[in-house]
This record gives C-alpha cells, sequence and structure tokens, in this order.
C-alpha cells in the first residue's frame, strides 16, 4: 500500500506542477469534487463522519441483491464480479464550497472482494469494489471541450463512460465520465448544469490553447441569459433613469409608489393587530423585494417548495416558514441540513409517519426543527381536523429533548376558498375557518401542550383576519403588490390599496381586422388563473384581451373610433392574478413615473 500511495502521491505532483509550469492543463478546470471511497459498511461510516467532521447528510441509496452487477450491465463496465451488488451510497457534504468538498461512500457486496490488507501490484488494475478503493473527481465547466482536449493530448487515456452520461441530481443535471490513470485509479469529470457557474475556474486557457473558448455564453448557451454577468449587468445599469419603452419585452413591472403605499398599509394595520406577520414570497421569488418587506416589519418569510427555501436562505434569509408538508425521505434530509443554518425553520405536518421520519433523521443529523400542525379549515386542502391534531401535537411534544431535535411550534391552516368572495360571505367563511384553528387550540391545551402560534389568513382576507383576532400570526405578501384579482374581486382596493403589478408587452402583428392584433406575451409571460382571468390594459378602453397562446396575447378592438394600434407599440397590462406569472419572469424593474428606478432578480429555483 505505501508503494501504492508513493505512486498516487507522485501522479498527483506531477500532474499539478505541470498545469502550474505549463498553464495546459485540461480547460475550464474549476477543480476537486468530491471523493468516492468503498468502506465496510457506510452507515457506521456516515455516522463517524457527521459526528467527528460535522459533515452534513446529502443522500443515500439502498439496493437488495438484485438486480446484480451482471443483470444491470455493470460487471463488464466496472469490471466487477457479476454476483456483486452495491449495497448502499451514502454522499456528504464535508465543507462550504457551492461545488467541492463531498465525499461518497460506497458498501459493495462481492463474492470476490478482496480485503484491505491485500497489497496490490504496482501498477496492476484496481478492482472498483475493493475496500479502500478511492477515486478522485474533478468538476469543470465544459465537458465537451475537456473531452476533446483529452483525447487530443492524451490519447492512450481510456475513458469508462464515452460519451459522457447525464442525469439529474442534487437538483440539477450531472453531467459525468470517468478516465483511468496509468497505475489503474480512476478520475471522474463532473459538469453540473446550474453550479458550473457559480464556482472558479483554476487556470485560464492561453490563447496558444487547443481549446479556445473566449467566455461563458460561448460554453453553454443554455444560460445564457442568466449568466453574462458582464453584459447583464451593463443592461441594468443603462436602464436604470430611462423610460419603460426602452425595456425588453415581455417584462414585469412593479409601481414602487404604489408599493411602498401597500407594503405600509399591511405593516400598520398588522402591527395595530399585535399579530405577528409572516410574508409570503412564492409568487415573486426575489430576495431584493422580501428584503424591502422585512424592513416594512415582516418577521420572517413563507414559502411552499423546499428548494425556495434552500435559495433564500443562500441570500440570508433566517426566518423561513416552509408553510406546507415535506414528506420524501431525501427532501426531509435536505430540510433538517437547512435548519441547520438558519435561526429558525418551520414546516407543516399532517400525518403521523412523517412525523415518524422526521423525528427519526433528526436525532442521527441533528439540526432544528419547529413542526406545526396543519388544520383542514375547509379548504381541503391539506390538513386534519381539530381532534386529529392532538394526537399528532403529543406524539411531537414525545419527540421533544436533546435527542430528537423537533419541537412542536403550533397549529397552521389556510383558507384558500375565501379570497375571491362576496366580501360579507368572505367574512363568515373566515370565520369558520379561524373557529376549527381556536377549536384546534383548545384541545390540545387540554392536553397540557402550549400552543405557541397559531398561523393562517392571507392577503385577500386580512382585513378580516385582523378584526377576527384568532391568529398569533398571519400570512399576507401579495397586498403589497396588489394585481386585478386583489384590487376588485378580493376587494383590498375598497380598503386603501392600489394597483402596483404590471406586464409590460409590444405590439407585434396588427391587421386590418378590428377583431385581431397581437402582443408578444402569452400565458408563458402572463400567466393565466380562473380566479384572476385575463390581464386588463392599464392605459387603454378602447381594447382589450380576446386569448392567451404560449407566446401571443390576442387582443381586439371593443370601441368603434378605437385607436389603431401600431407595430412595435408598447402597452402595459395589468395581470389578472400575478401569483400566476410574476415568478415567471428572471427580472422585475421596479418603476416611478413609468421611469425605471430598479431592477431585481428571480430565483430560478426547481419545483421539489
Amino acid at each position: 500500500m505505501k508503494v501504492h500511495t508513493t505512486l498516487l502521491l507522485t501522479f498527483l505532483l506531477s500532474f499539478f506542477l505541470f498545469i502550474e509550469q505549463a498553464y495546459t492543463g485540461i480547460p475550464t478546470n474549476m477543480g476537486y469534487d468530491h471523493l468516492g471511497i468503498t468502506v465496510y459498511d457506510v452507515q457506521e461510516s456516515t455516522d463517524f463522519l457527521m459526528n467527528v467532521f460535522d459533515c452534513e447528510f446529502d443522500w443515500e441509496v439502498k439496493r437488495q441483491p438484485t438486480p446484480n452487477a451482471e443483470e444491470r450491465g455493470w460487471s463488464d463496465v466496472f469490471y466487477i464480479h457479476p454476483e456483486s451488488y452495491l449495497a448502499h451510497v451514502v454522499m456528504l457534504k464535508c465543507g462550504d464550497h457551492v461545488l467541492t468538498q463531498y465525499v461518497e461512500l460506497f458498501e459493495w457486496a462481492s463474492p470476490d472482494q478482496n480485503l484491505p490488507q491485500n497489497e496490490r501490484l504496482d501498477g496492476k488494475w484496481q478492482n472498483f469494489v475493493d475496500i479502500g478503493h478511492a477515486y478522485i473527481s474533478f468538476t469543470v465547466k465544459d465537458m465537451d471541450a475537456v473531452v476533446d482536449y483529452l483525447k487530443t493530448n492524451y490519447p492512450e487515456i481510456k475513458f469508462i463512460q464515452d460519451p459522457p452520461m447525464s442525469f439529474p441530481l442534487r437538483g440539477e443535471i450531472c453531467t459525468s465520465t470517468f478516465i483511468v490513470t496509468p497505475w489503474g485509479m480512476w478520475i471522474e469529470l463532473t459538469m453540473w448544469s446550474e453550479s458550473k457557474h457559480k464556482g472558479e475556474i483554476i487556470k485560464k486557457l492561453r490563447e496558444s490553447d487547443t481549446v479556445a473558448i473566449d467566455s461563458d455564453d460561448t460554453i453553454d448557451h443554455e444560460f445564457h441569459d442568466d449568466h453574462k454577468q458582464t453584459e447583464e449587468g451593463t443592461e441594468e445599469d443603462s436602464i436604470i433613469g430611462k423610460s419603460i419603452n426602452e425595456i425588453q419585452t415581455p417584462a414585469f413591472m412593479i409601481d414602487l409608489d404604489k408599493f411602498e403605499l401597500n407594503s405600509k398599509l399591511l405593516s400598520n394595520r398588522i402591527k395595530e393587530s399585535g399579530m405577528d406577520w409572516v410574508v409570503s414570497v412564492k409568487n415573486h421569488k426575489s430576495p431584493q423585494l422580501a428584503k424591502k418587506l422585512l424592513d416594512y416589519g415582516a418577521n420572517g418569510i413563507l414559502v411552499l417548495k423546499l428548494s425556495e427555501a434552500e435559495a433564500f436562505q443562500e441570500y440570508g434569509f433566517d426566518d423561513i416558514f416552509l408553510a406546507n408538508e415535506v414528506v420524501d425521505r431525501q427532501k426531509v434530509i435536505r430540510l433538517i441540513n437547512l435548519s441547520k443554518k438558519v435561526k429558525r425553520l418551520r414546516v407543516g405536518v399532517d400525518n403521523i409517519d412523517n412525523i415518524h421520519l422526521i423525528a427519526s433523521l433528526s436525532k442521527v443529523m441533528g439540526g432544528n426543527l419547529d413542526l406545526l400542525v396543519e388544520i383542514n379549515i375547509n379548504h381541503n386542502r391539506c390538513g386534519v381536523r381539530p381532534y386529529e391534531a392532538v394526537k399528532l401535537a403529543k406524539l411531537i411534544k414525545q419527540y421533544e429533548g436533546e435527542e430528537y431535535r423537533i419541537h412542536f411550534a403550533g397549529i397552521m391552516g389556510y383558507e384558500g376558498h375565501t379570497p375571491v368572495l362576496e366580501p360579507e360571505k368572505k367574512t363568515t367563511e373566515t370565520t369558520k375557518s379561524h373557529n376549527l384553528l381556536l377549536e384546534a387550540k383548545e384541545l390540545i391545551e387540554k392536553e397540557g401542550i402550549e400552543v405557541e402560534i397559531v398561523t393562517g389568513g392571507g392577503s385577500s382576507n386580512y382585513i378580516d383576519v385582523l378584526k377576527i383576532g384568532a391568529l398569533t400570526e398571519i400570512q399576507a405578501g401579495g397586498g403589497a403588490f396588489v394585481d386585478w384579482l386583489y384590487c376588485h374581486k378580493a376587494n383590498l382596493c375598497d380598503h386603501g390599496h392600489e394597483i402596483g403589478t404590471f406586464i409590460l408587452t409590444q405590439v407585434m402583428s396588427v391587421q386590418n381586422d378590428p377583431k385581431r392584433a397581437m402582443a408578444d406575451s402569452g400565458f408563458k409571460t402572463a400567466g393565466w388563473h380562473p380566479f384572476g382571468g385575463f390581464p386588463q390594459p392599464r392605459d387603454r378602453t378602447d381594447i382589450e384581451v380576446s386569448g392567451l397562446s404560449a407566446e401571443h396575447l390576442k387582443l381586439k378592438y371593443i370601441s368603434e373610433d378605437a385607436e389603431p394600434l401600431k407595430l412595435g407599440e408598447k402597452l402595459v397590462f395589468i395581470p389578472g392574478y400575478s401569483d400566476a406569472n410574476m415568478f415567471l419572469f428572471k427580472k422585475i424593474y421596479g418603476i416611478r413615473n413609468d421611469v425605471v428606478e430598479e431592477v431585481w432578480d428571480i430565483l430560478q429555483t426547481d419545483h421539489s
């Protein structure tokens, strides 16, 4: 083993010295990605690394003896016994670097498995299932360029997977291949569809290098718009202070005067009620906007997807309410890991098995999760009936303690059936819903369990919520922006709010037909919701939207003396329901008097 280790160190030293001196290594190399190790017992190794080195649990896979290596087609690819099988794999994160510092642990079962004390011969191909077998992985920005470079400059190198394979992992697409070193050790090359834009290339290429790469947009056109930082930054700087007519369409805009008015109304009224305010960010998914609302007095943010919670944490948000159930094992692992990075992380539960899963993983992984039992308050979505909540609350309390890092924080509910009801009916139904929350609270507290938090409500019924006074916390966000639904169907404009969200679109086709003109904002940007309906024109009363297709906003004249639309003309529309379309954009333009004042990013998250 000493000889083998010496060869390994010699190779790596020579490899890196060569790169340092000649600057002619593989192009777009971003460094070490993860280490894979075959061990006796994955669970034992996992526990050790987590307890001793504070590694975080990322994901795991467990498999049965069948299908075996031969049945999976692995025996010829990996040169292993046909009856071998990969019993257990665990990935750990052992550091804070966005791309690197992962350790992957393998537990193989194989009839011909070698023990670590059996010394391998110099230069002999290592058996992939041997205890102690390890490989190094490097992450790159352009896999095609790397493969071409290695084949051109090192034709003797053996590729295990050629072409490289791609698969979903860590919430993005991983492209991977292996090469074999001269003594038989494997090196993996990986490329991550999203994370590759967050890292830095170790060495810039010389002009004389075999593969010429000018910029990120030449490397990967898939992320052309998102990651041309220099060009995009220049565009944002240049648009500030200019008319909205200079914005490329379709675009989403928020009127800053209206936003400030609406936010102050929400903030002042909620403060006067004595309730806490958790602001929903699922509609806009913009860290800059969320921070503005925290400045207006919100206590934390509310999301409905784990990926959104993770993304906002990366921007420094540390009081997050995931107002939904998380039941998948891998997602619960992510949830617990997230809880270690924030001051407070809350999540909803409505199932005993889900509570058992969260508790058992928290015992192994640590963390700190606040659980809220969700009550069905007549919306008939998620949640249990009030008397059923008692059993769940008691179970969570039984788990509370140092071993199980969970805490019963209270109850939650969502009266999503009330937003567009007539005012009197809305008040009645909101009251009924909150009475169910109060019933659940009373039943739980009869068992000697304190209910710290009763959370619910929303922008559409917040006036009623504040008057009823059953909640300790209100969930509201859309009332700060206000679209057609919030104004005219949820009646917020009757309480001082004003419409502040808009879509900018451009006329792209006009004909001598009063029933037909087209603009460039279809349902892929304008969105559509049955409660909100079609977008409405802000400045014109002589036209209306007659339909939406994917990329087209269909317009028609509704007045005989309507002013004809002009090709290239830009129009402003009020979205029917901004929750259905704001997140579809990548940027939001903050405007005042139709002049661009700010530009905010919208997080591009998956749906997990």
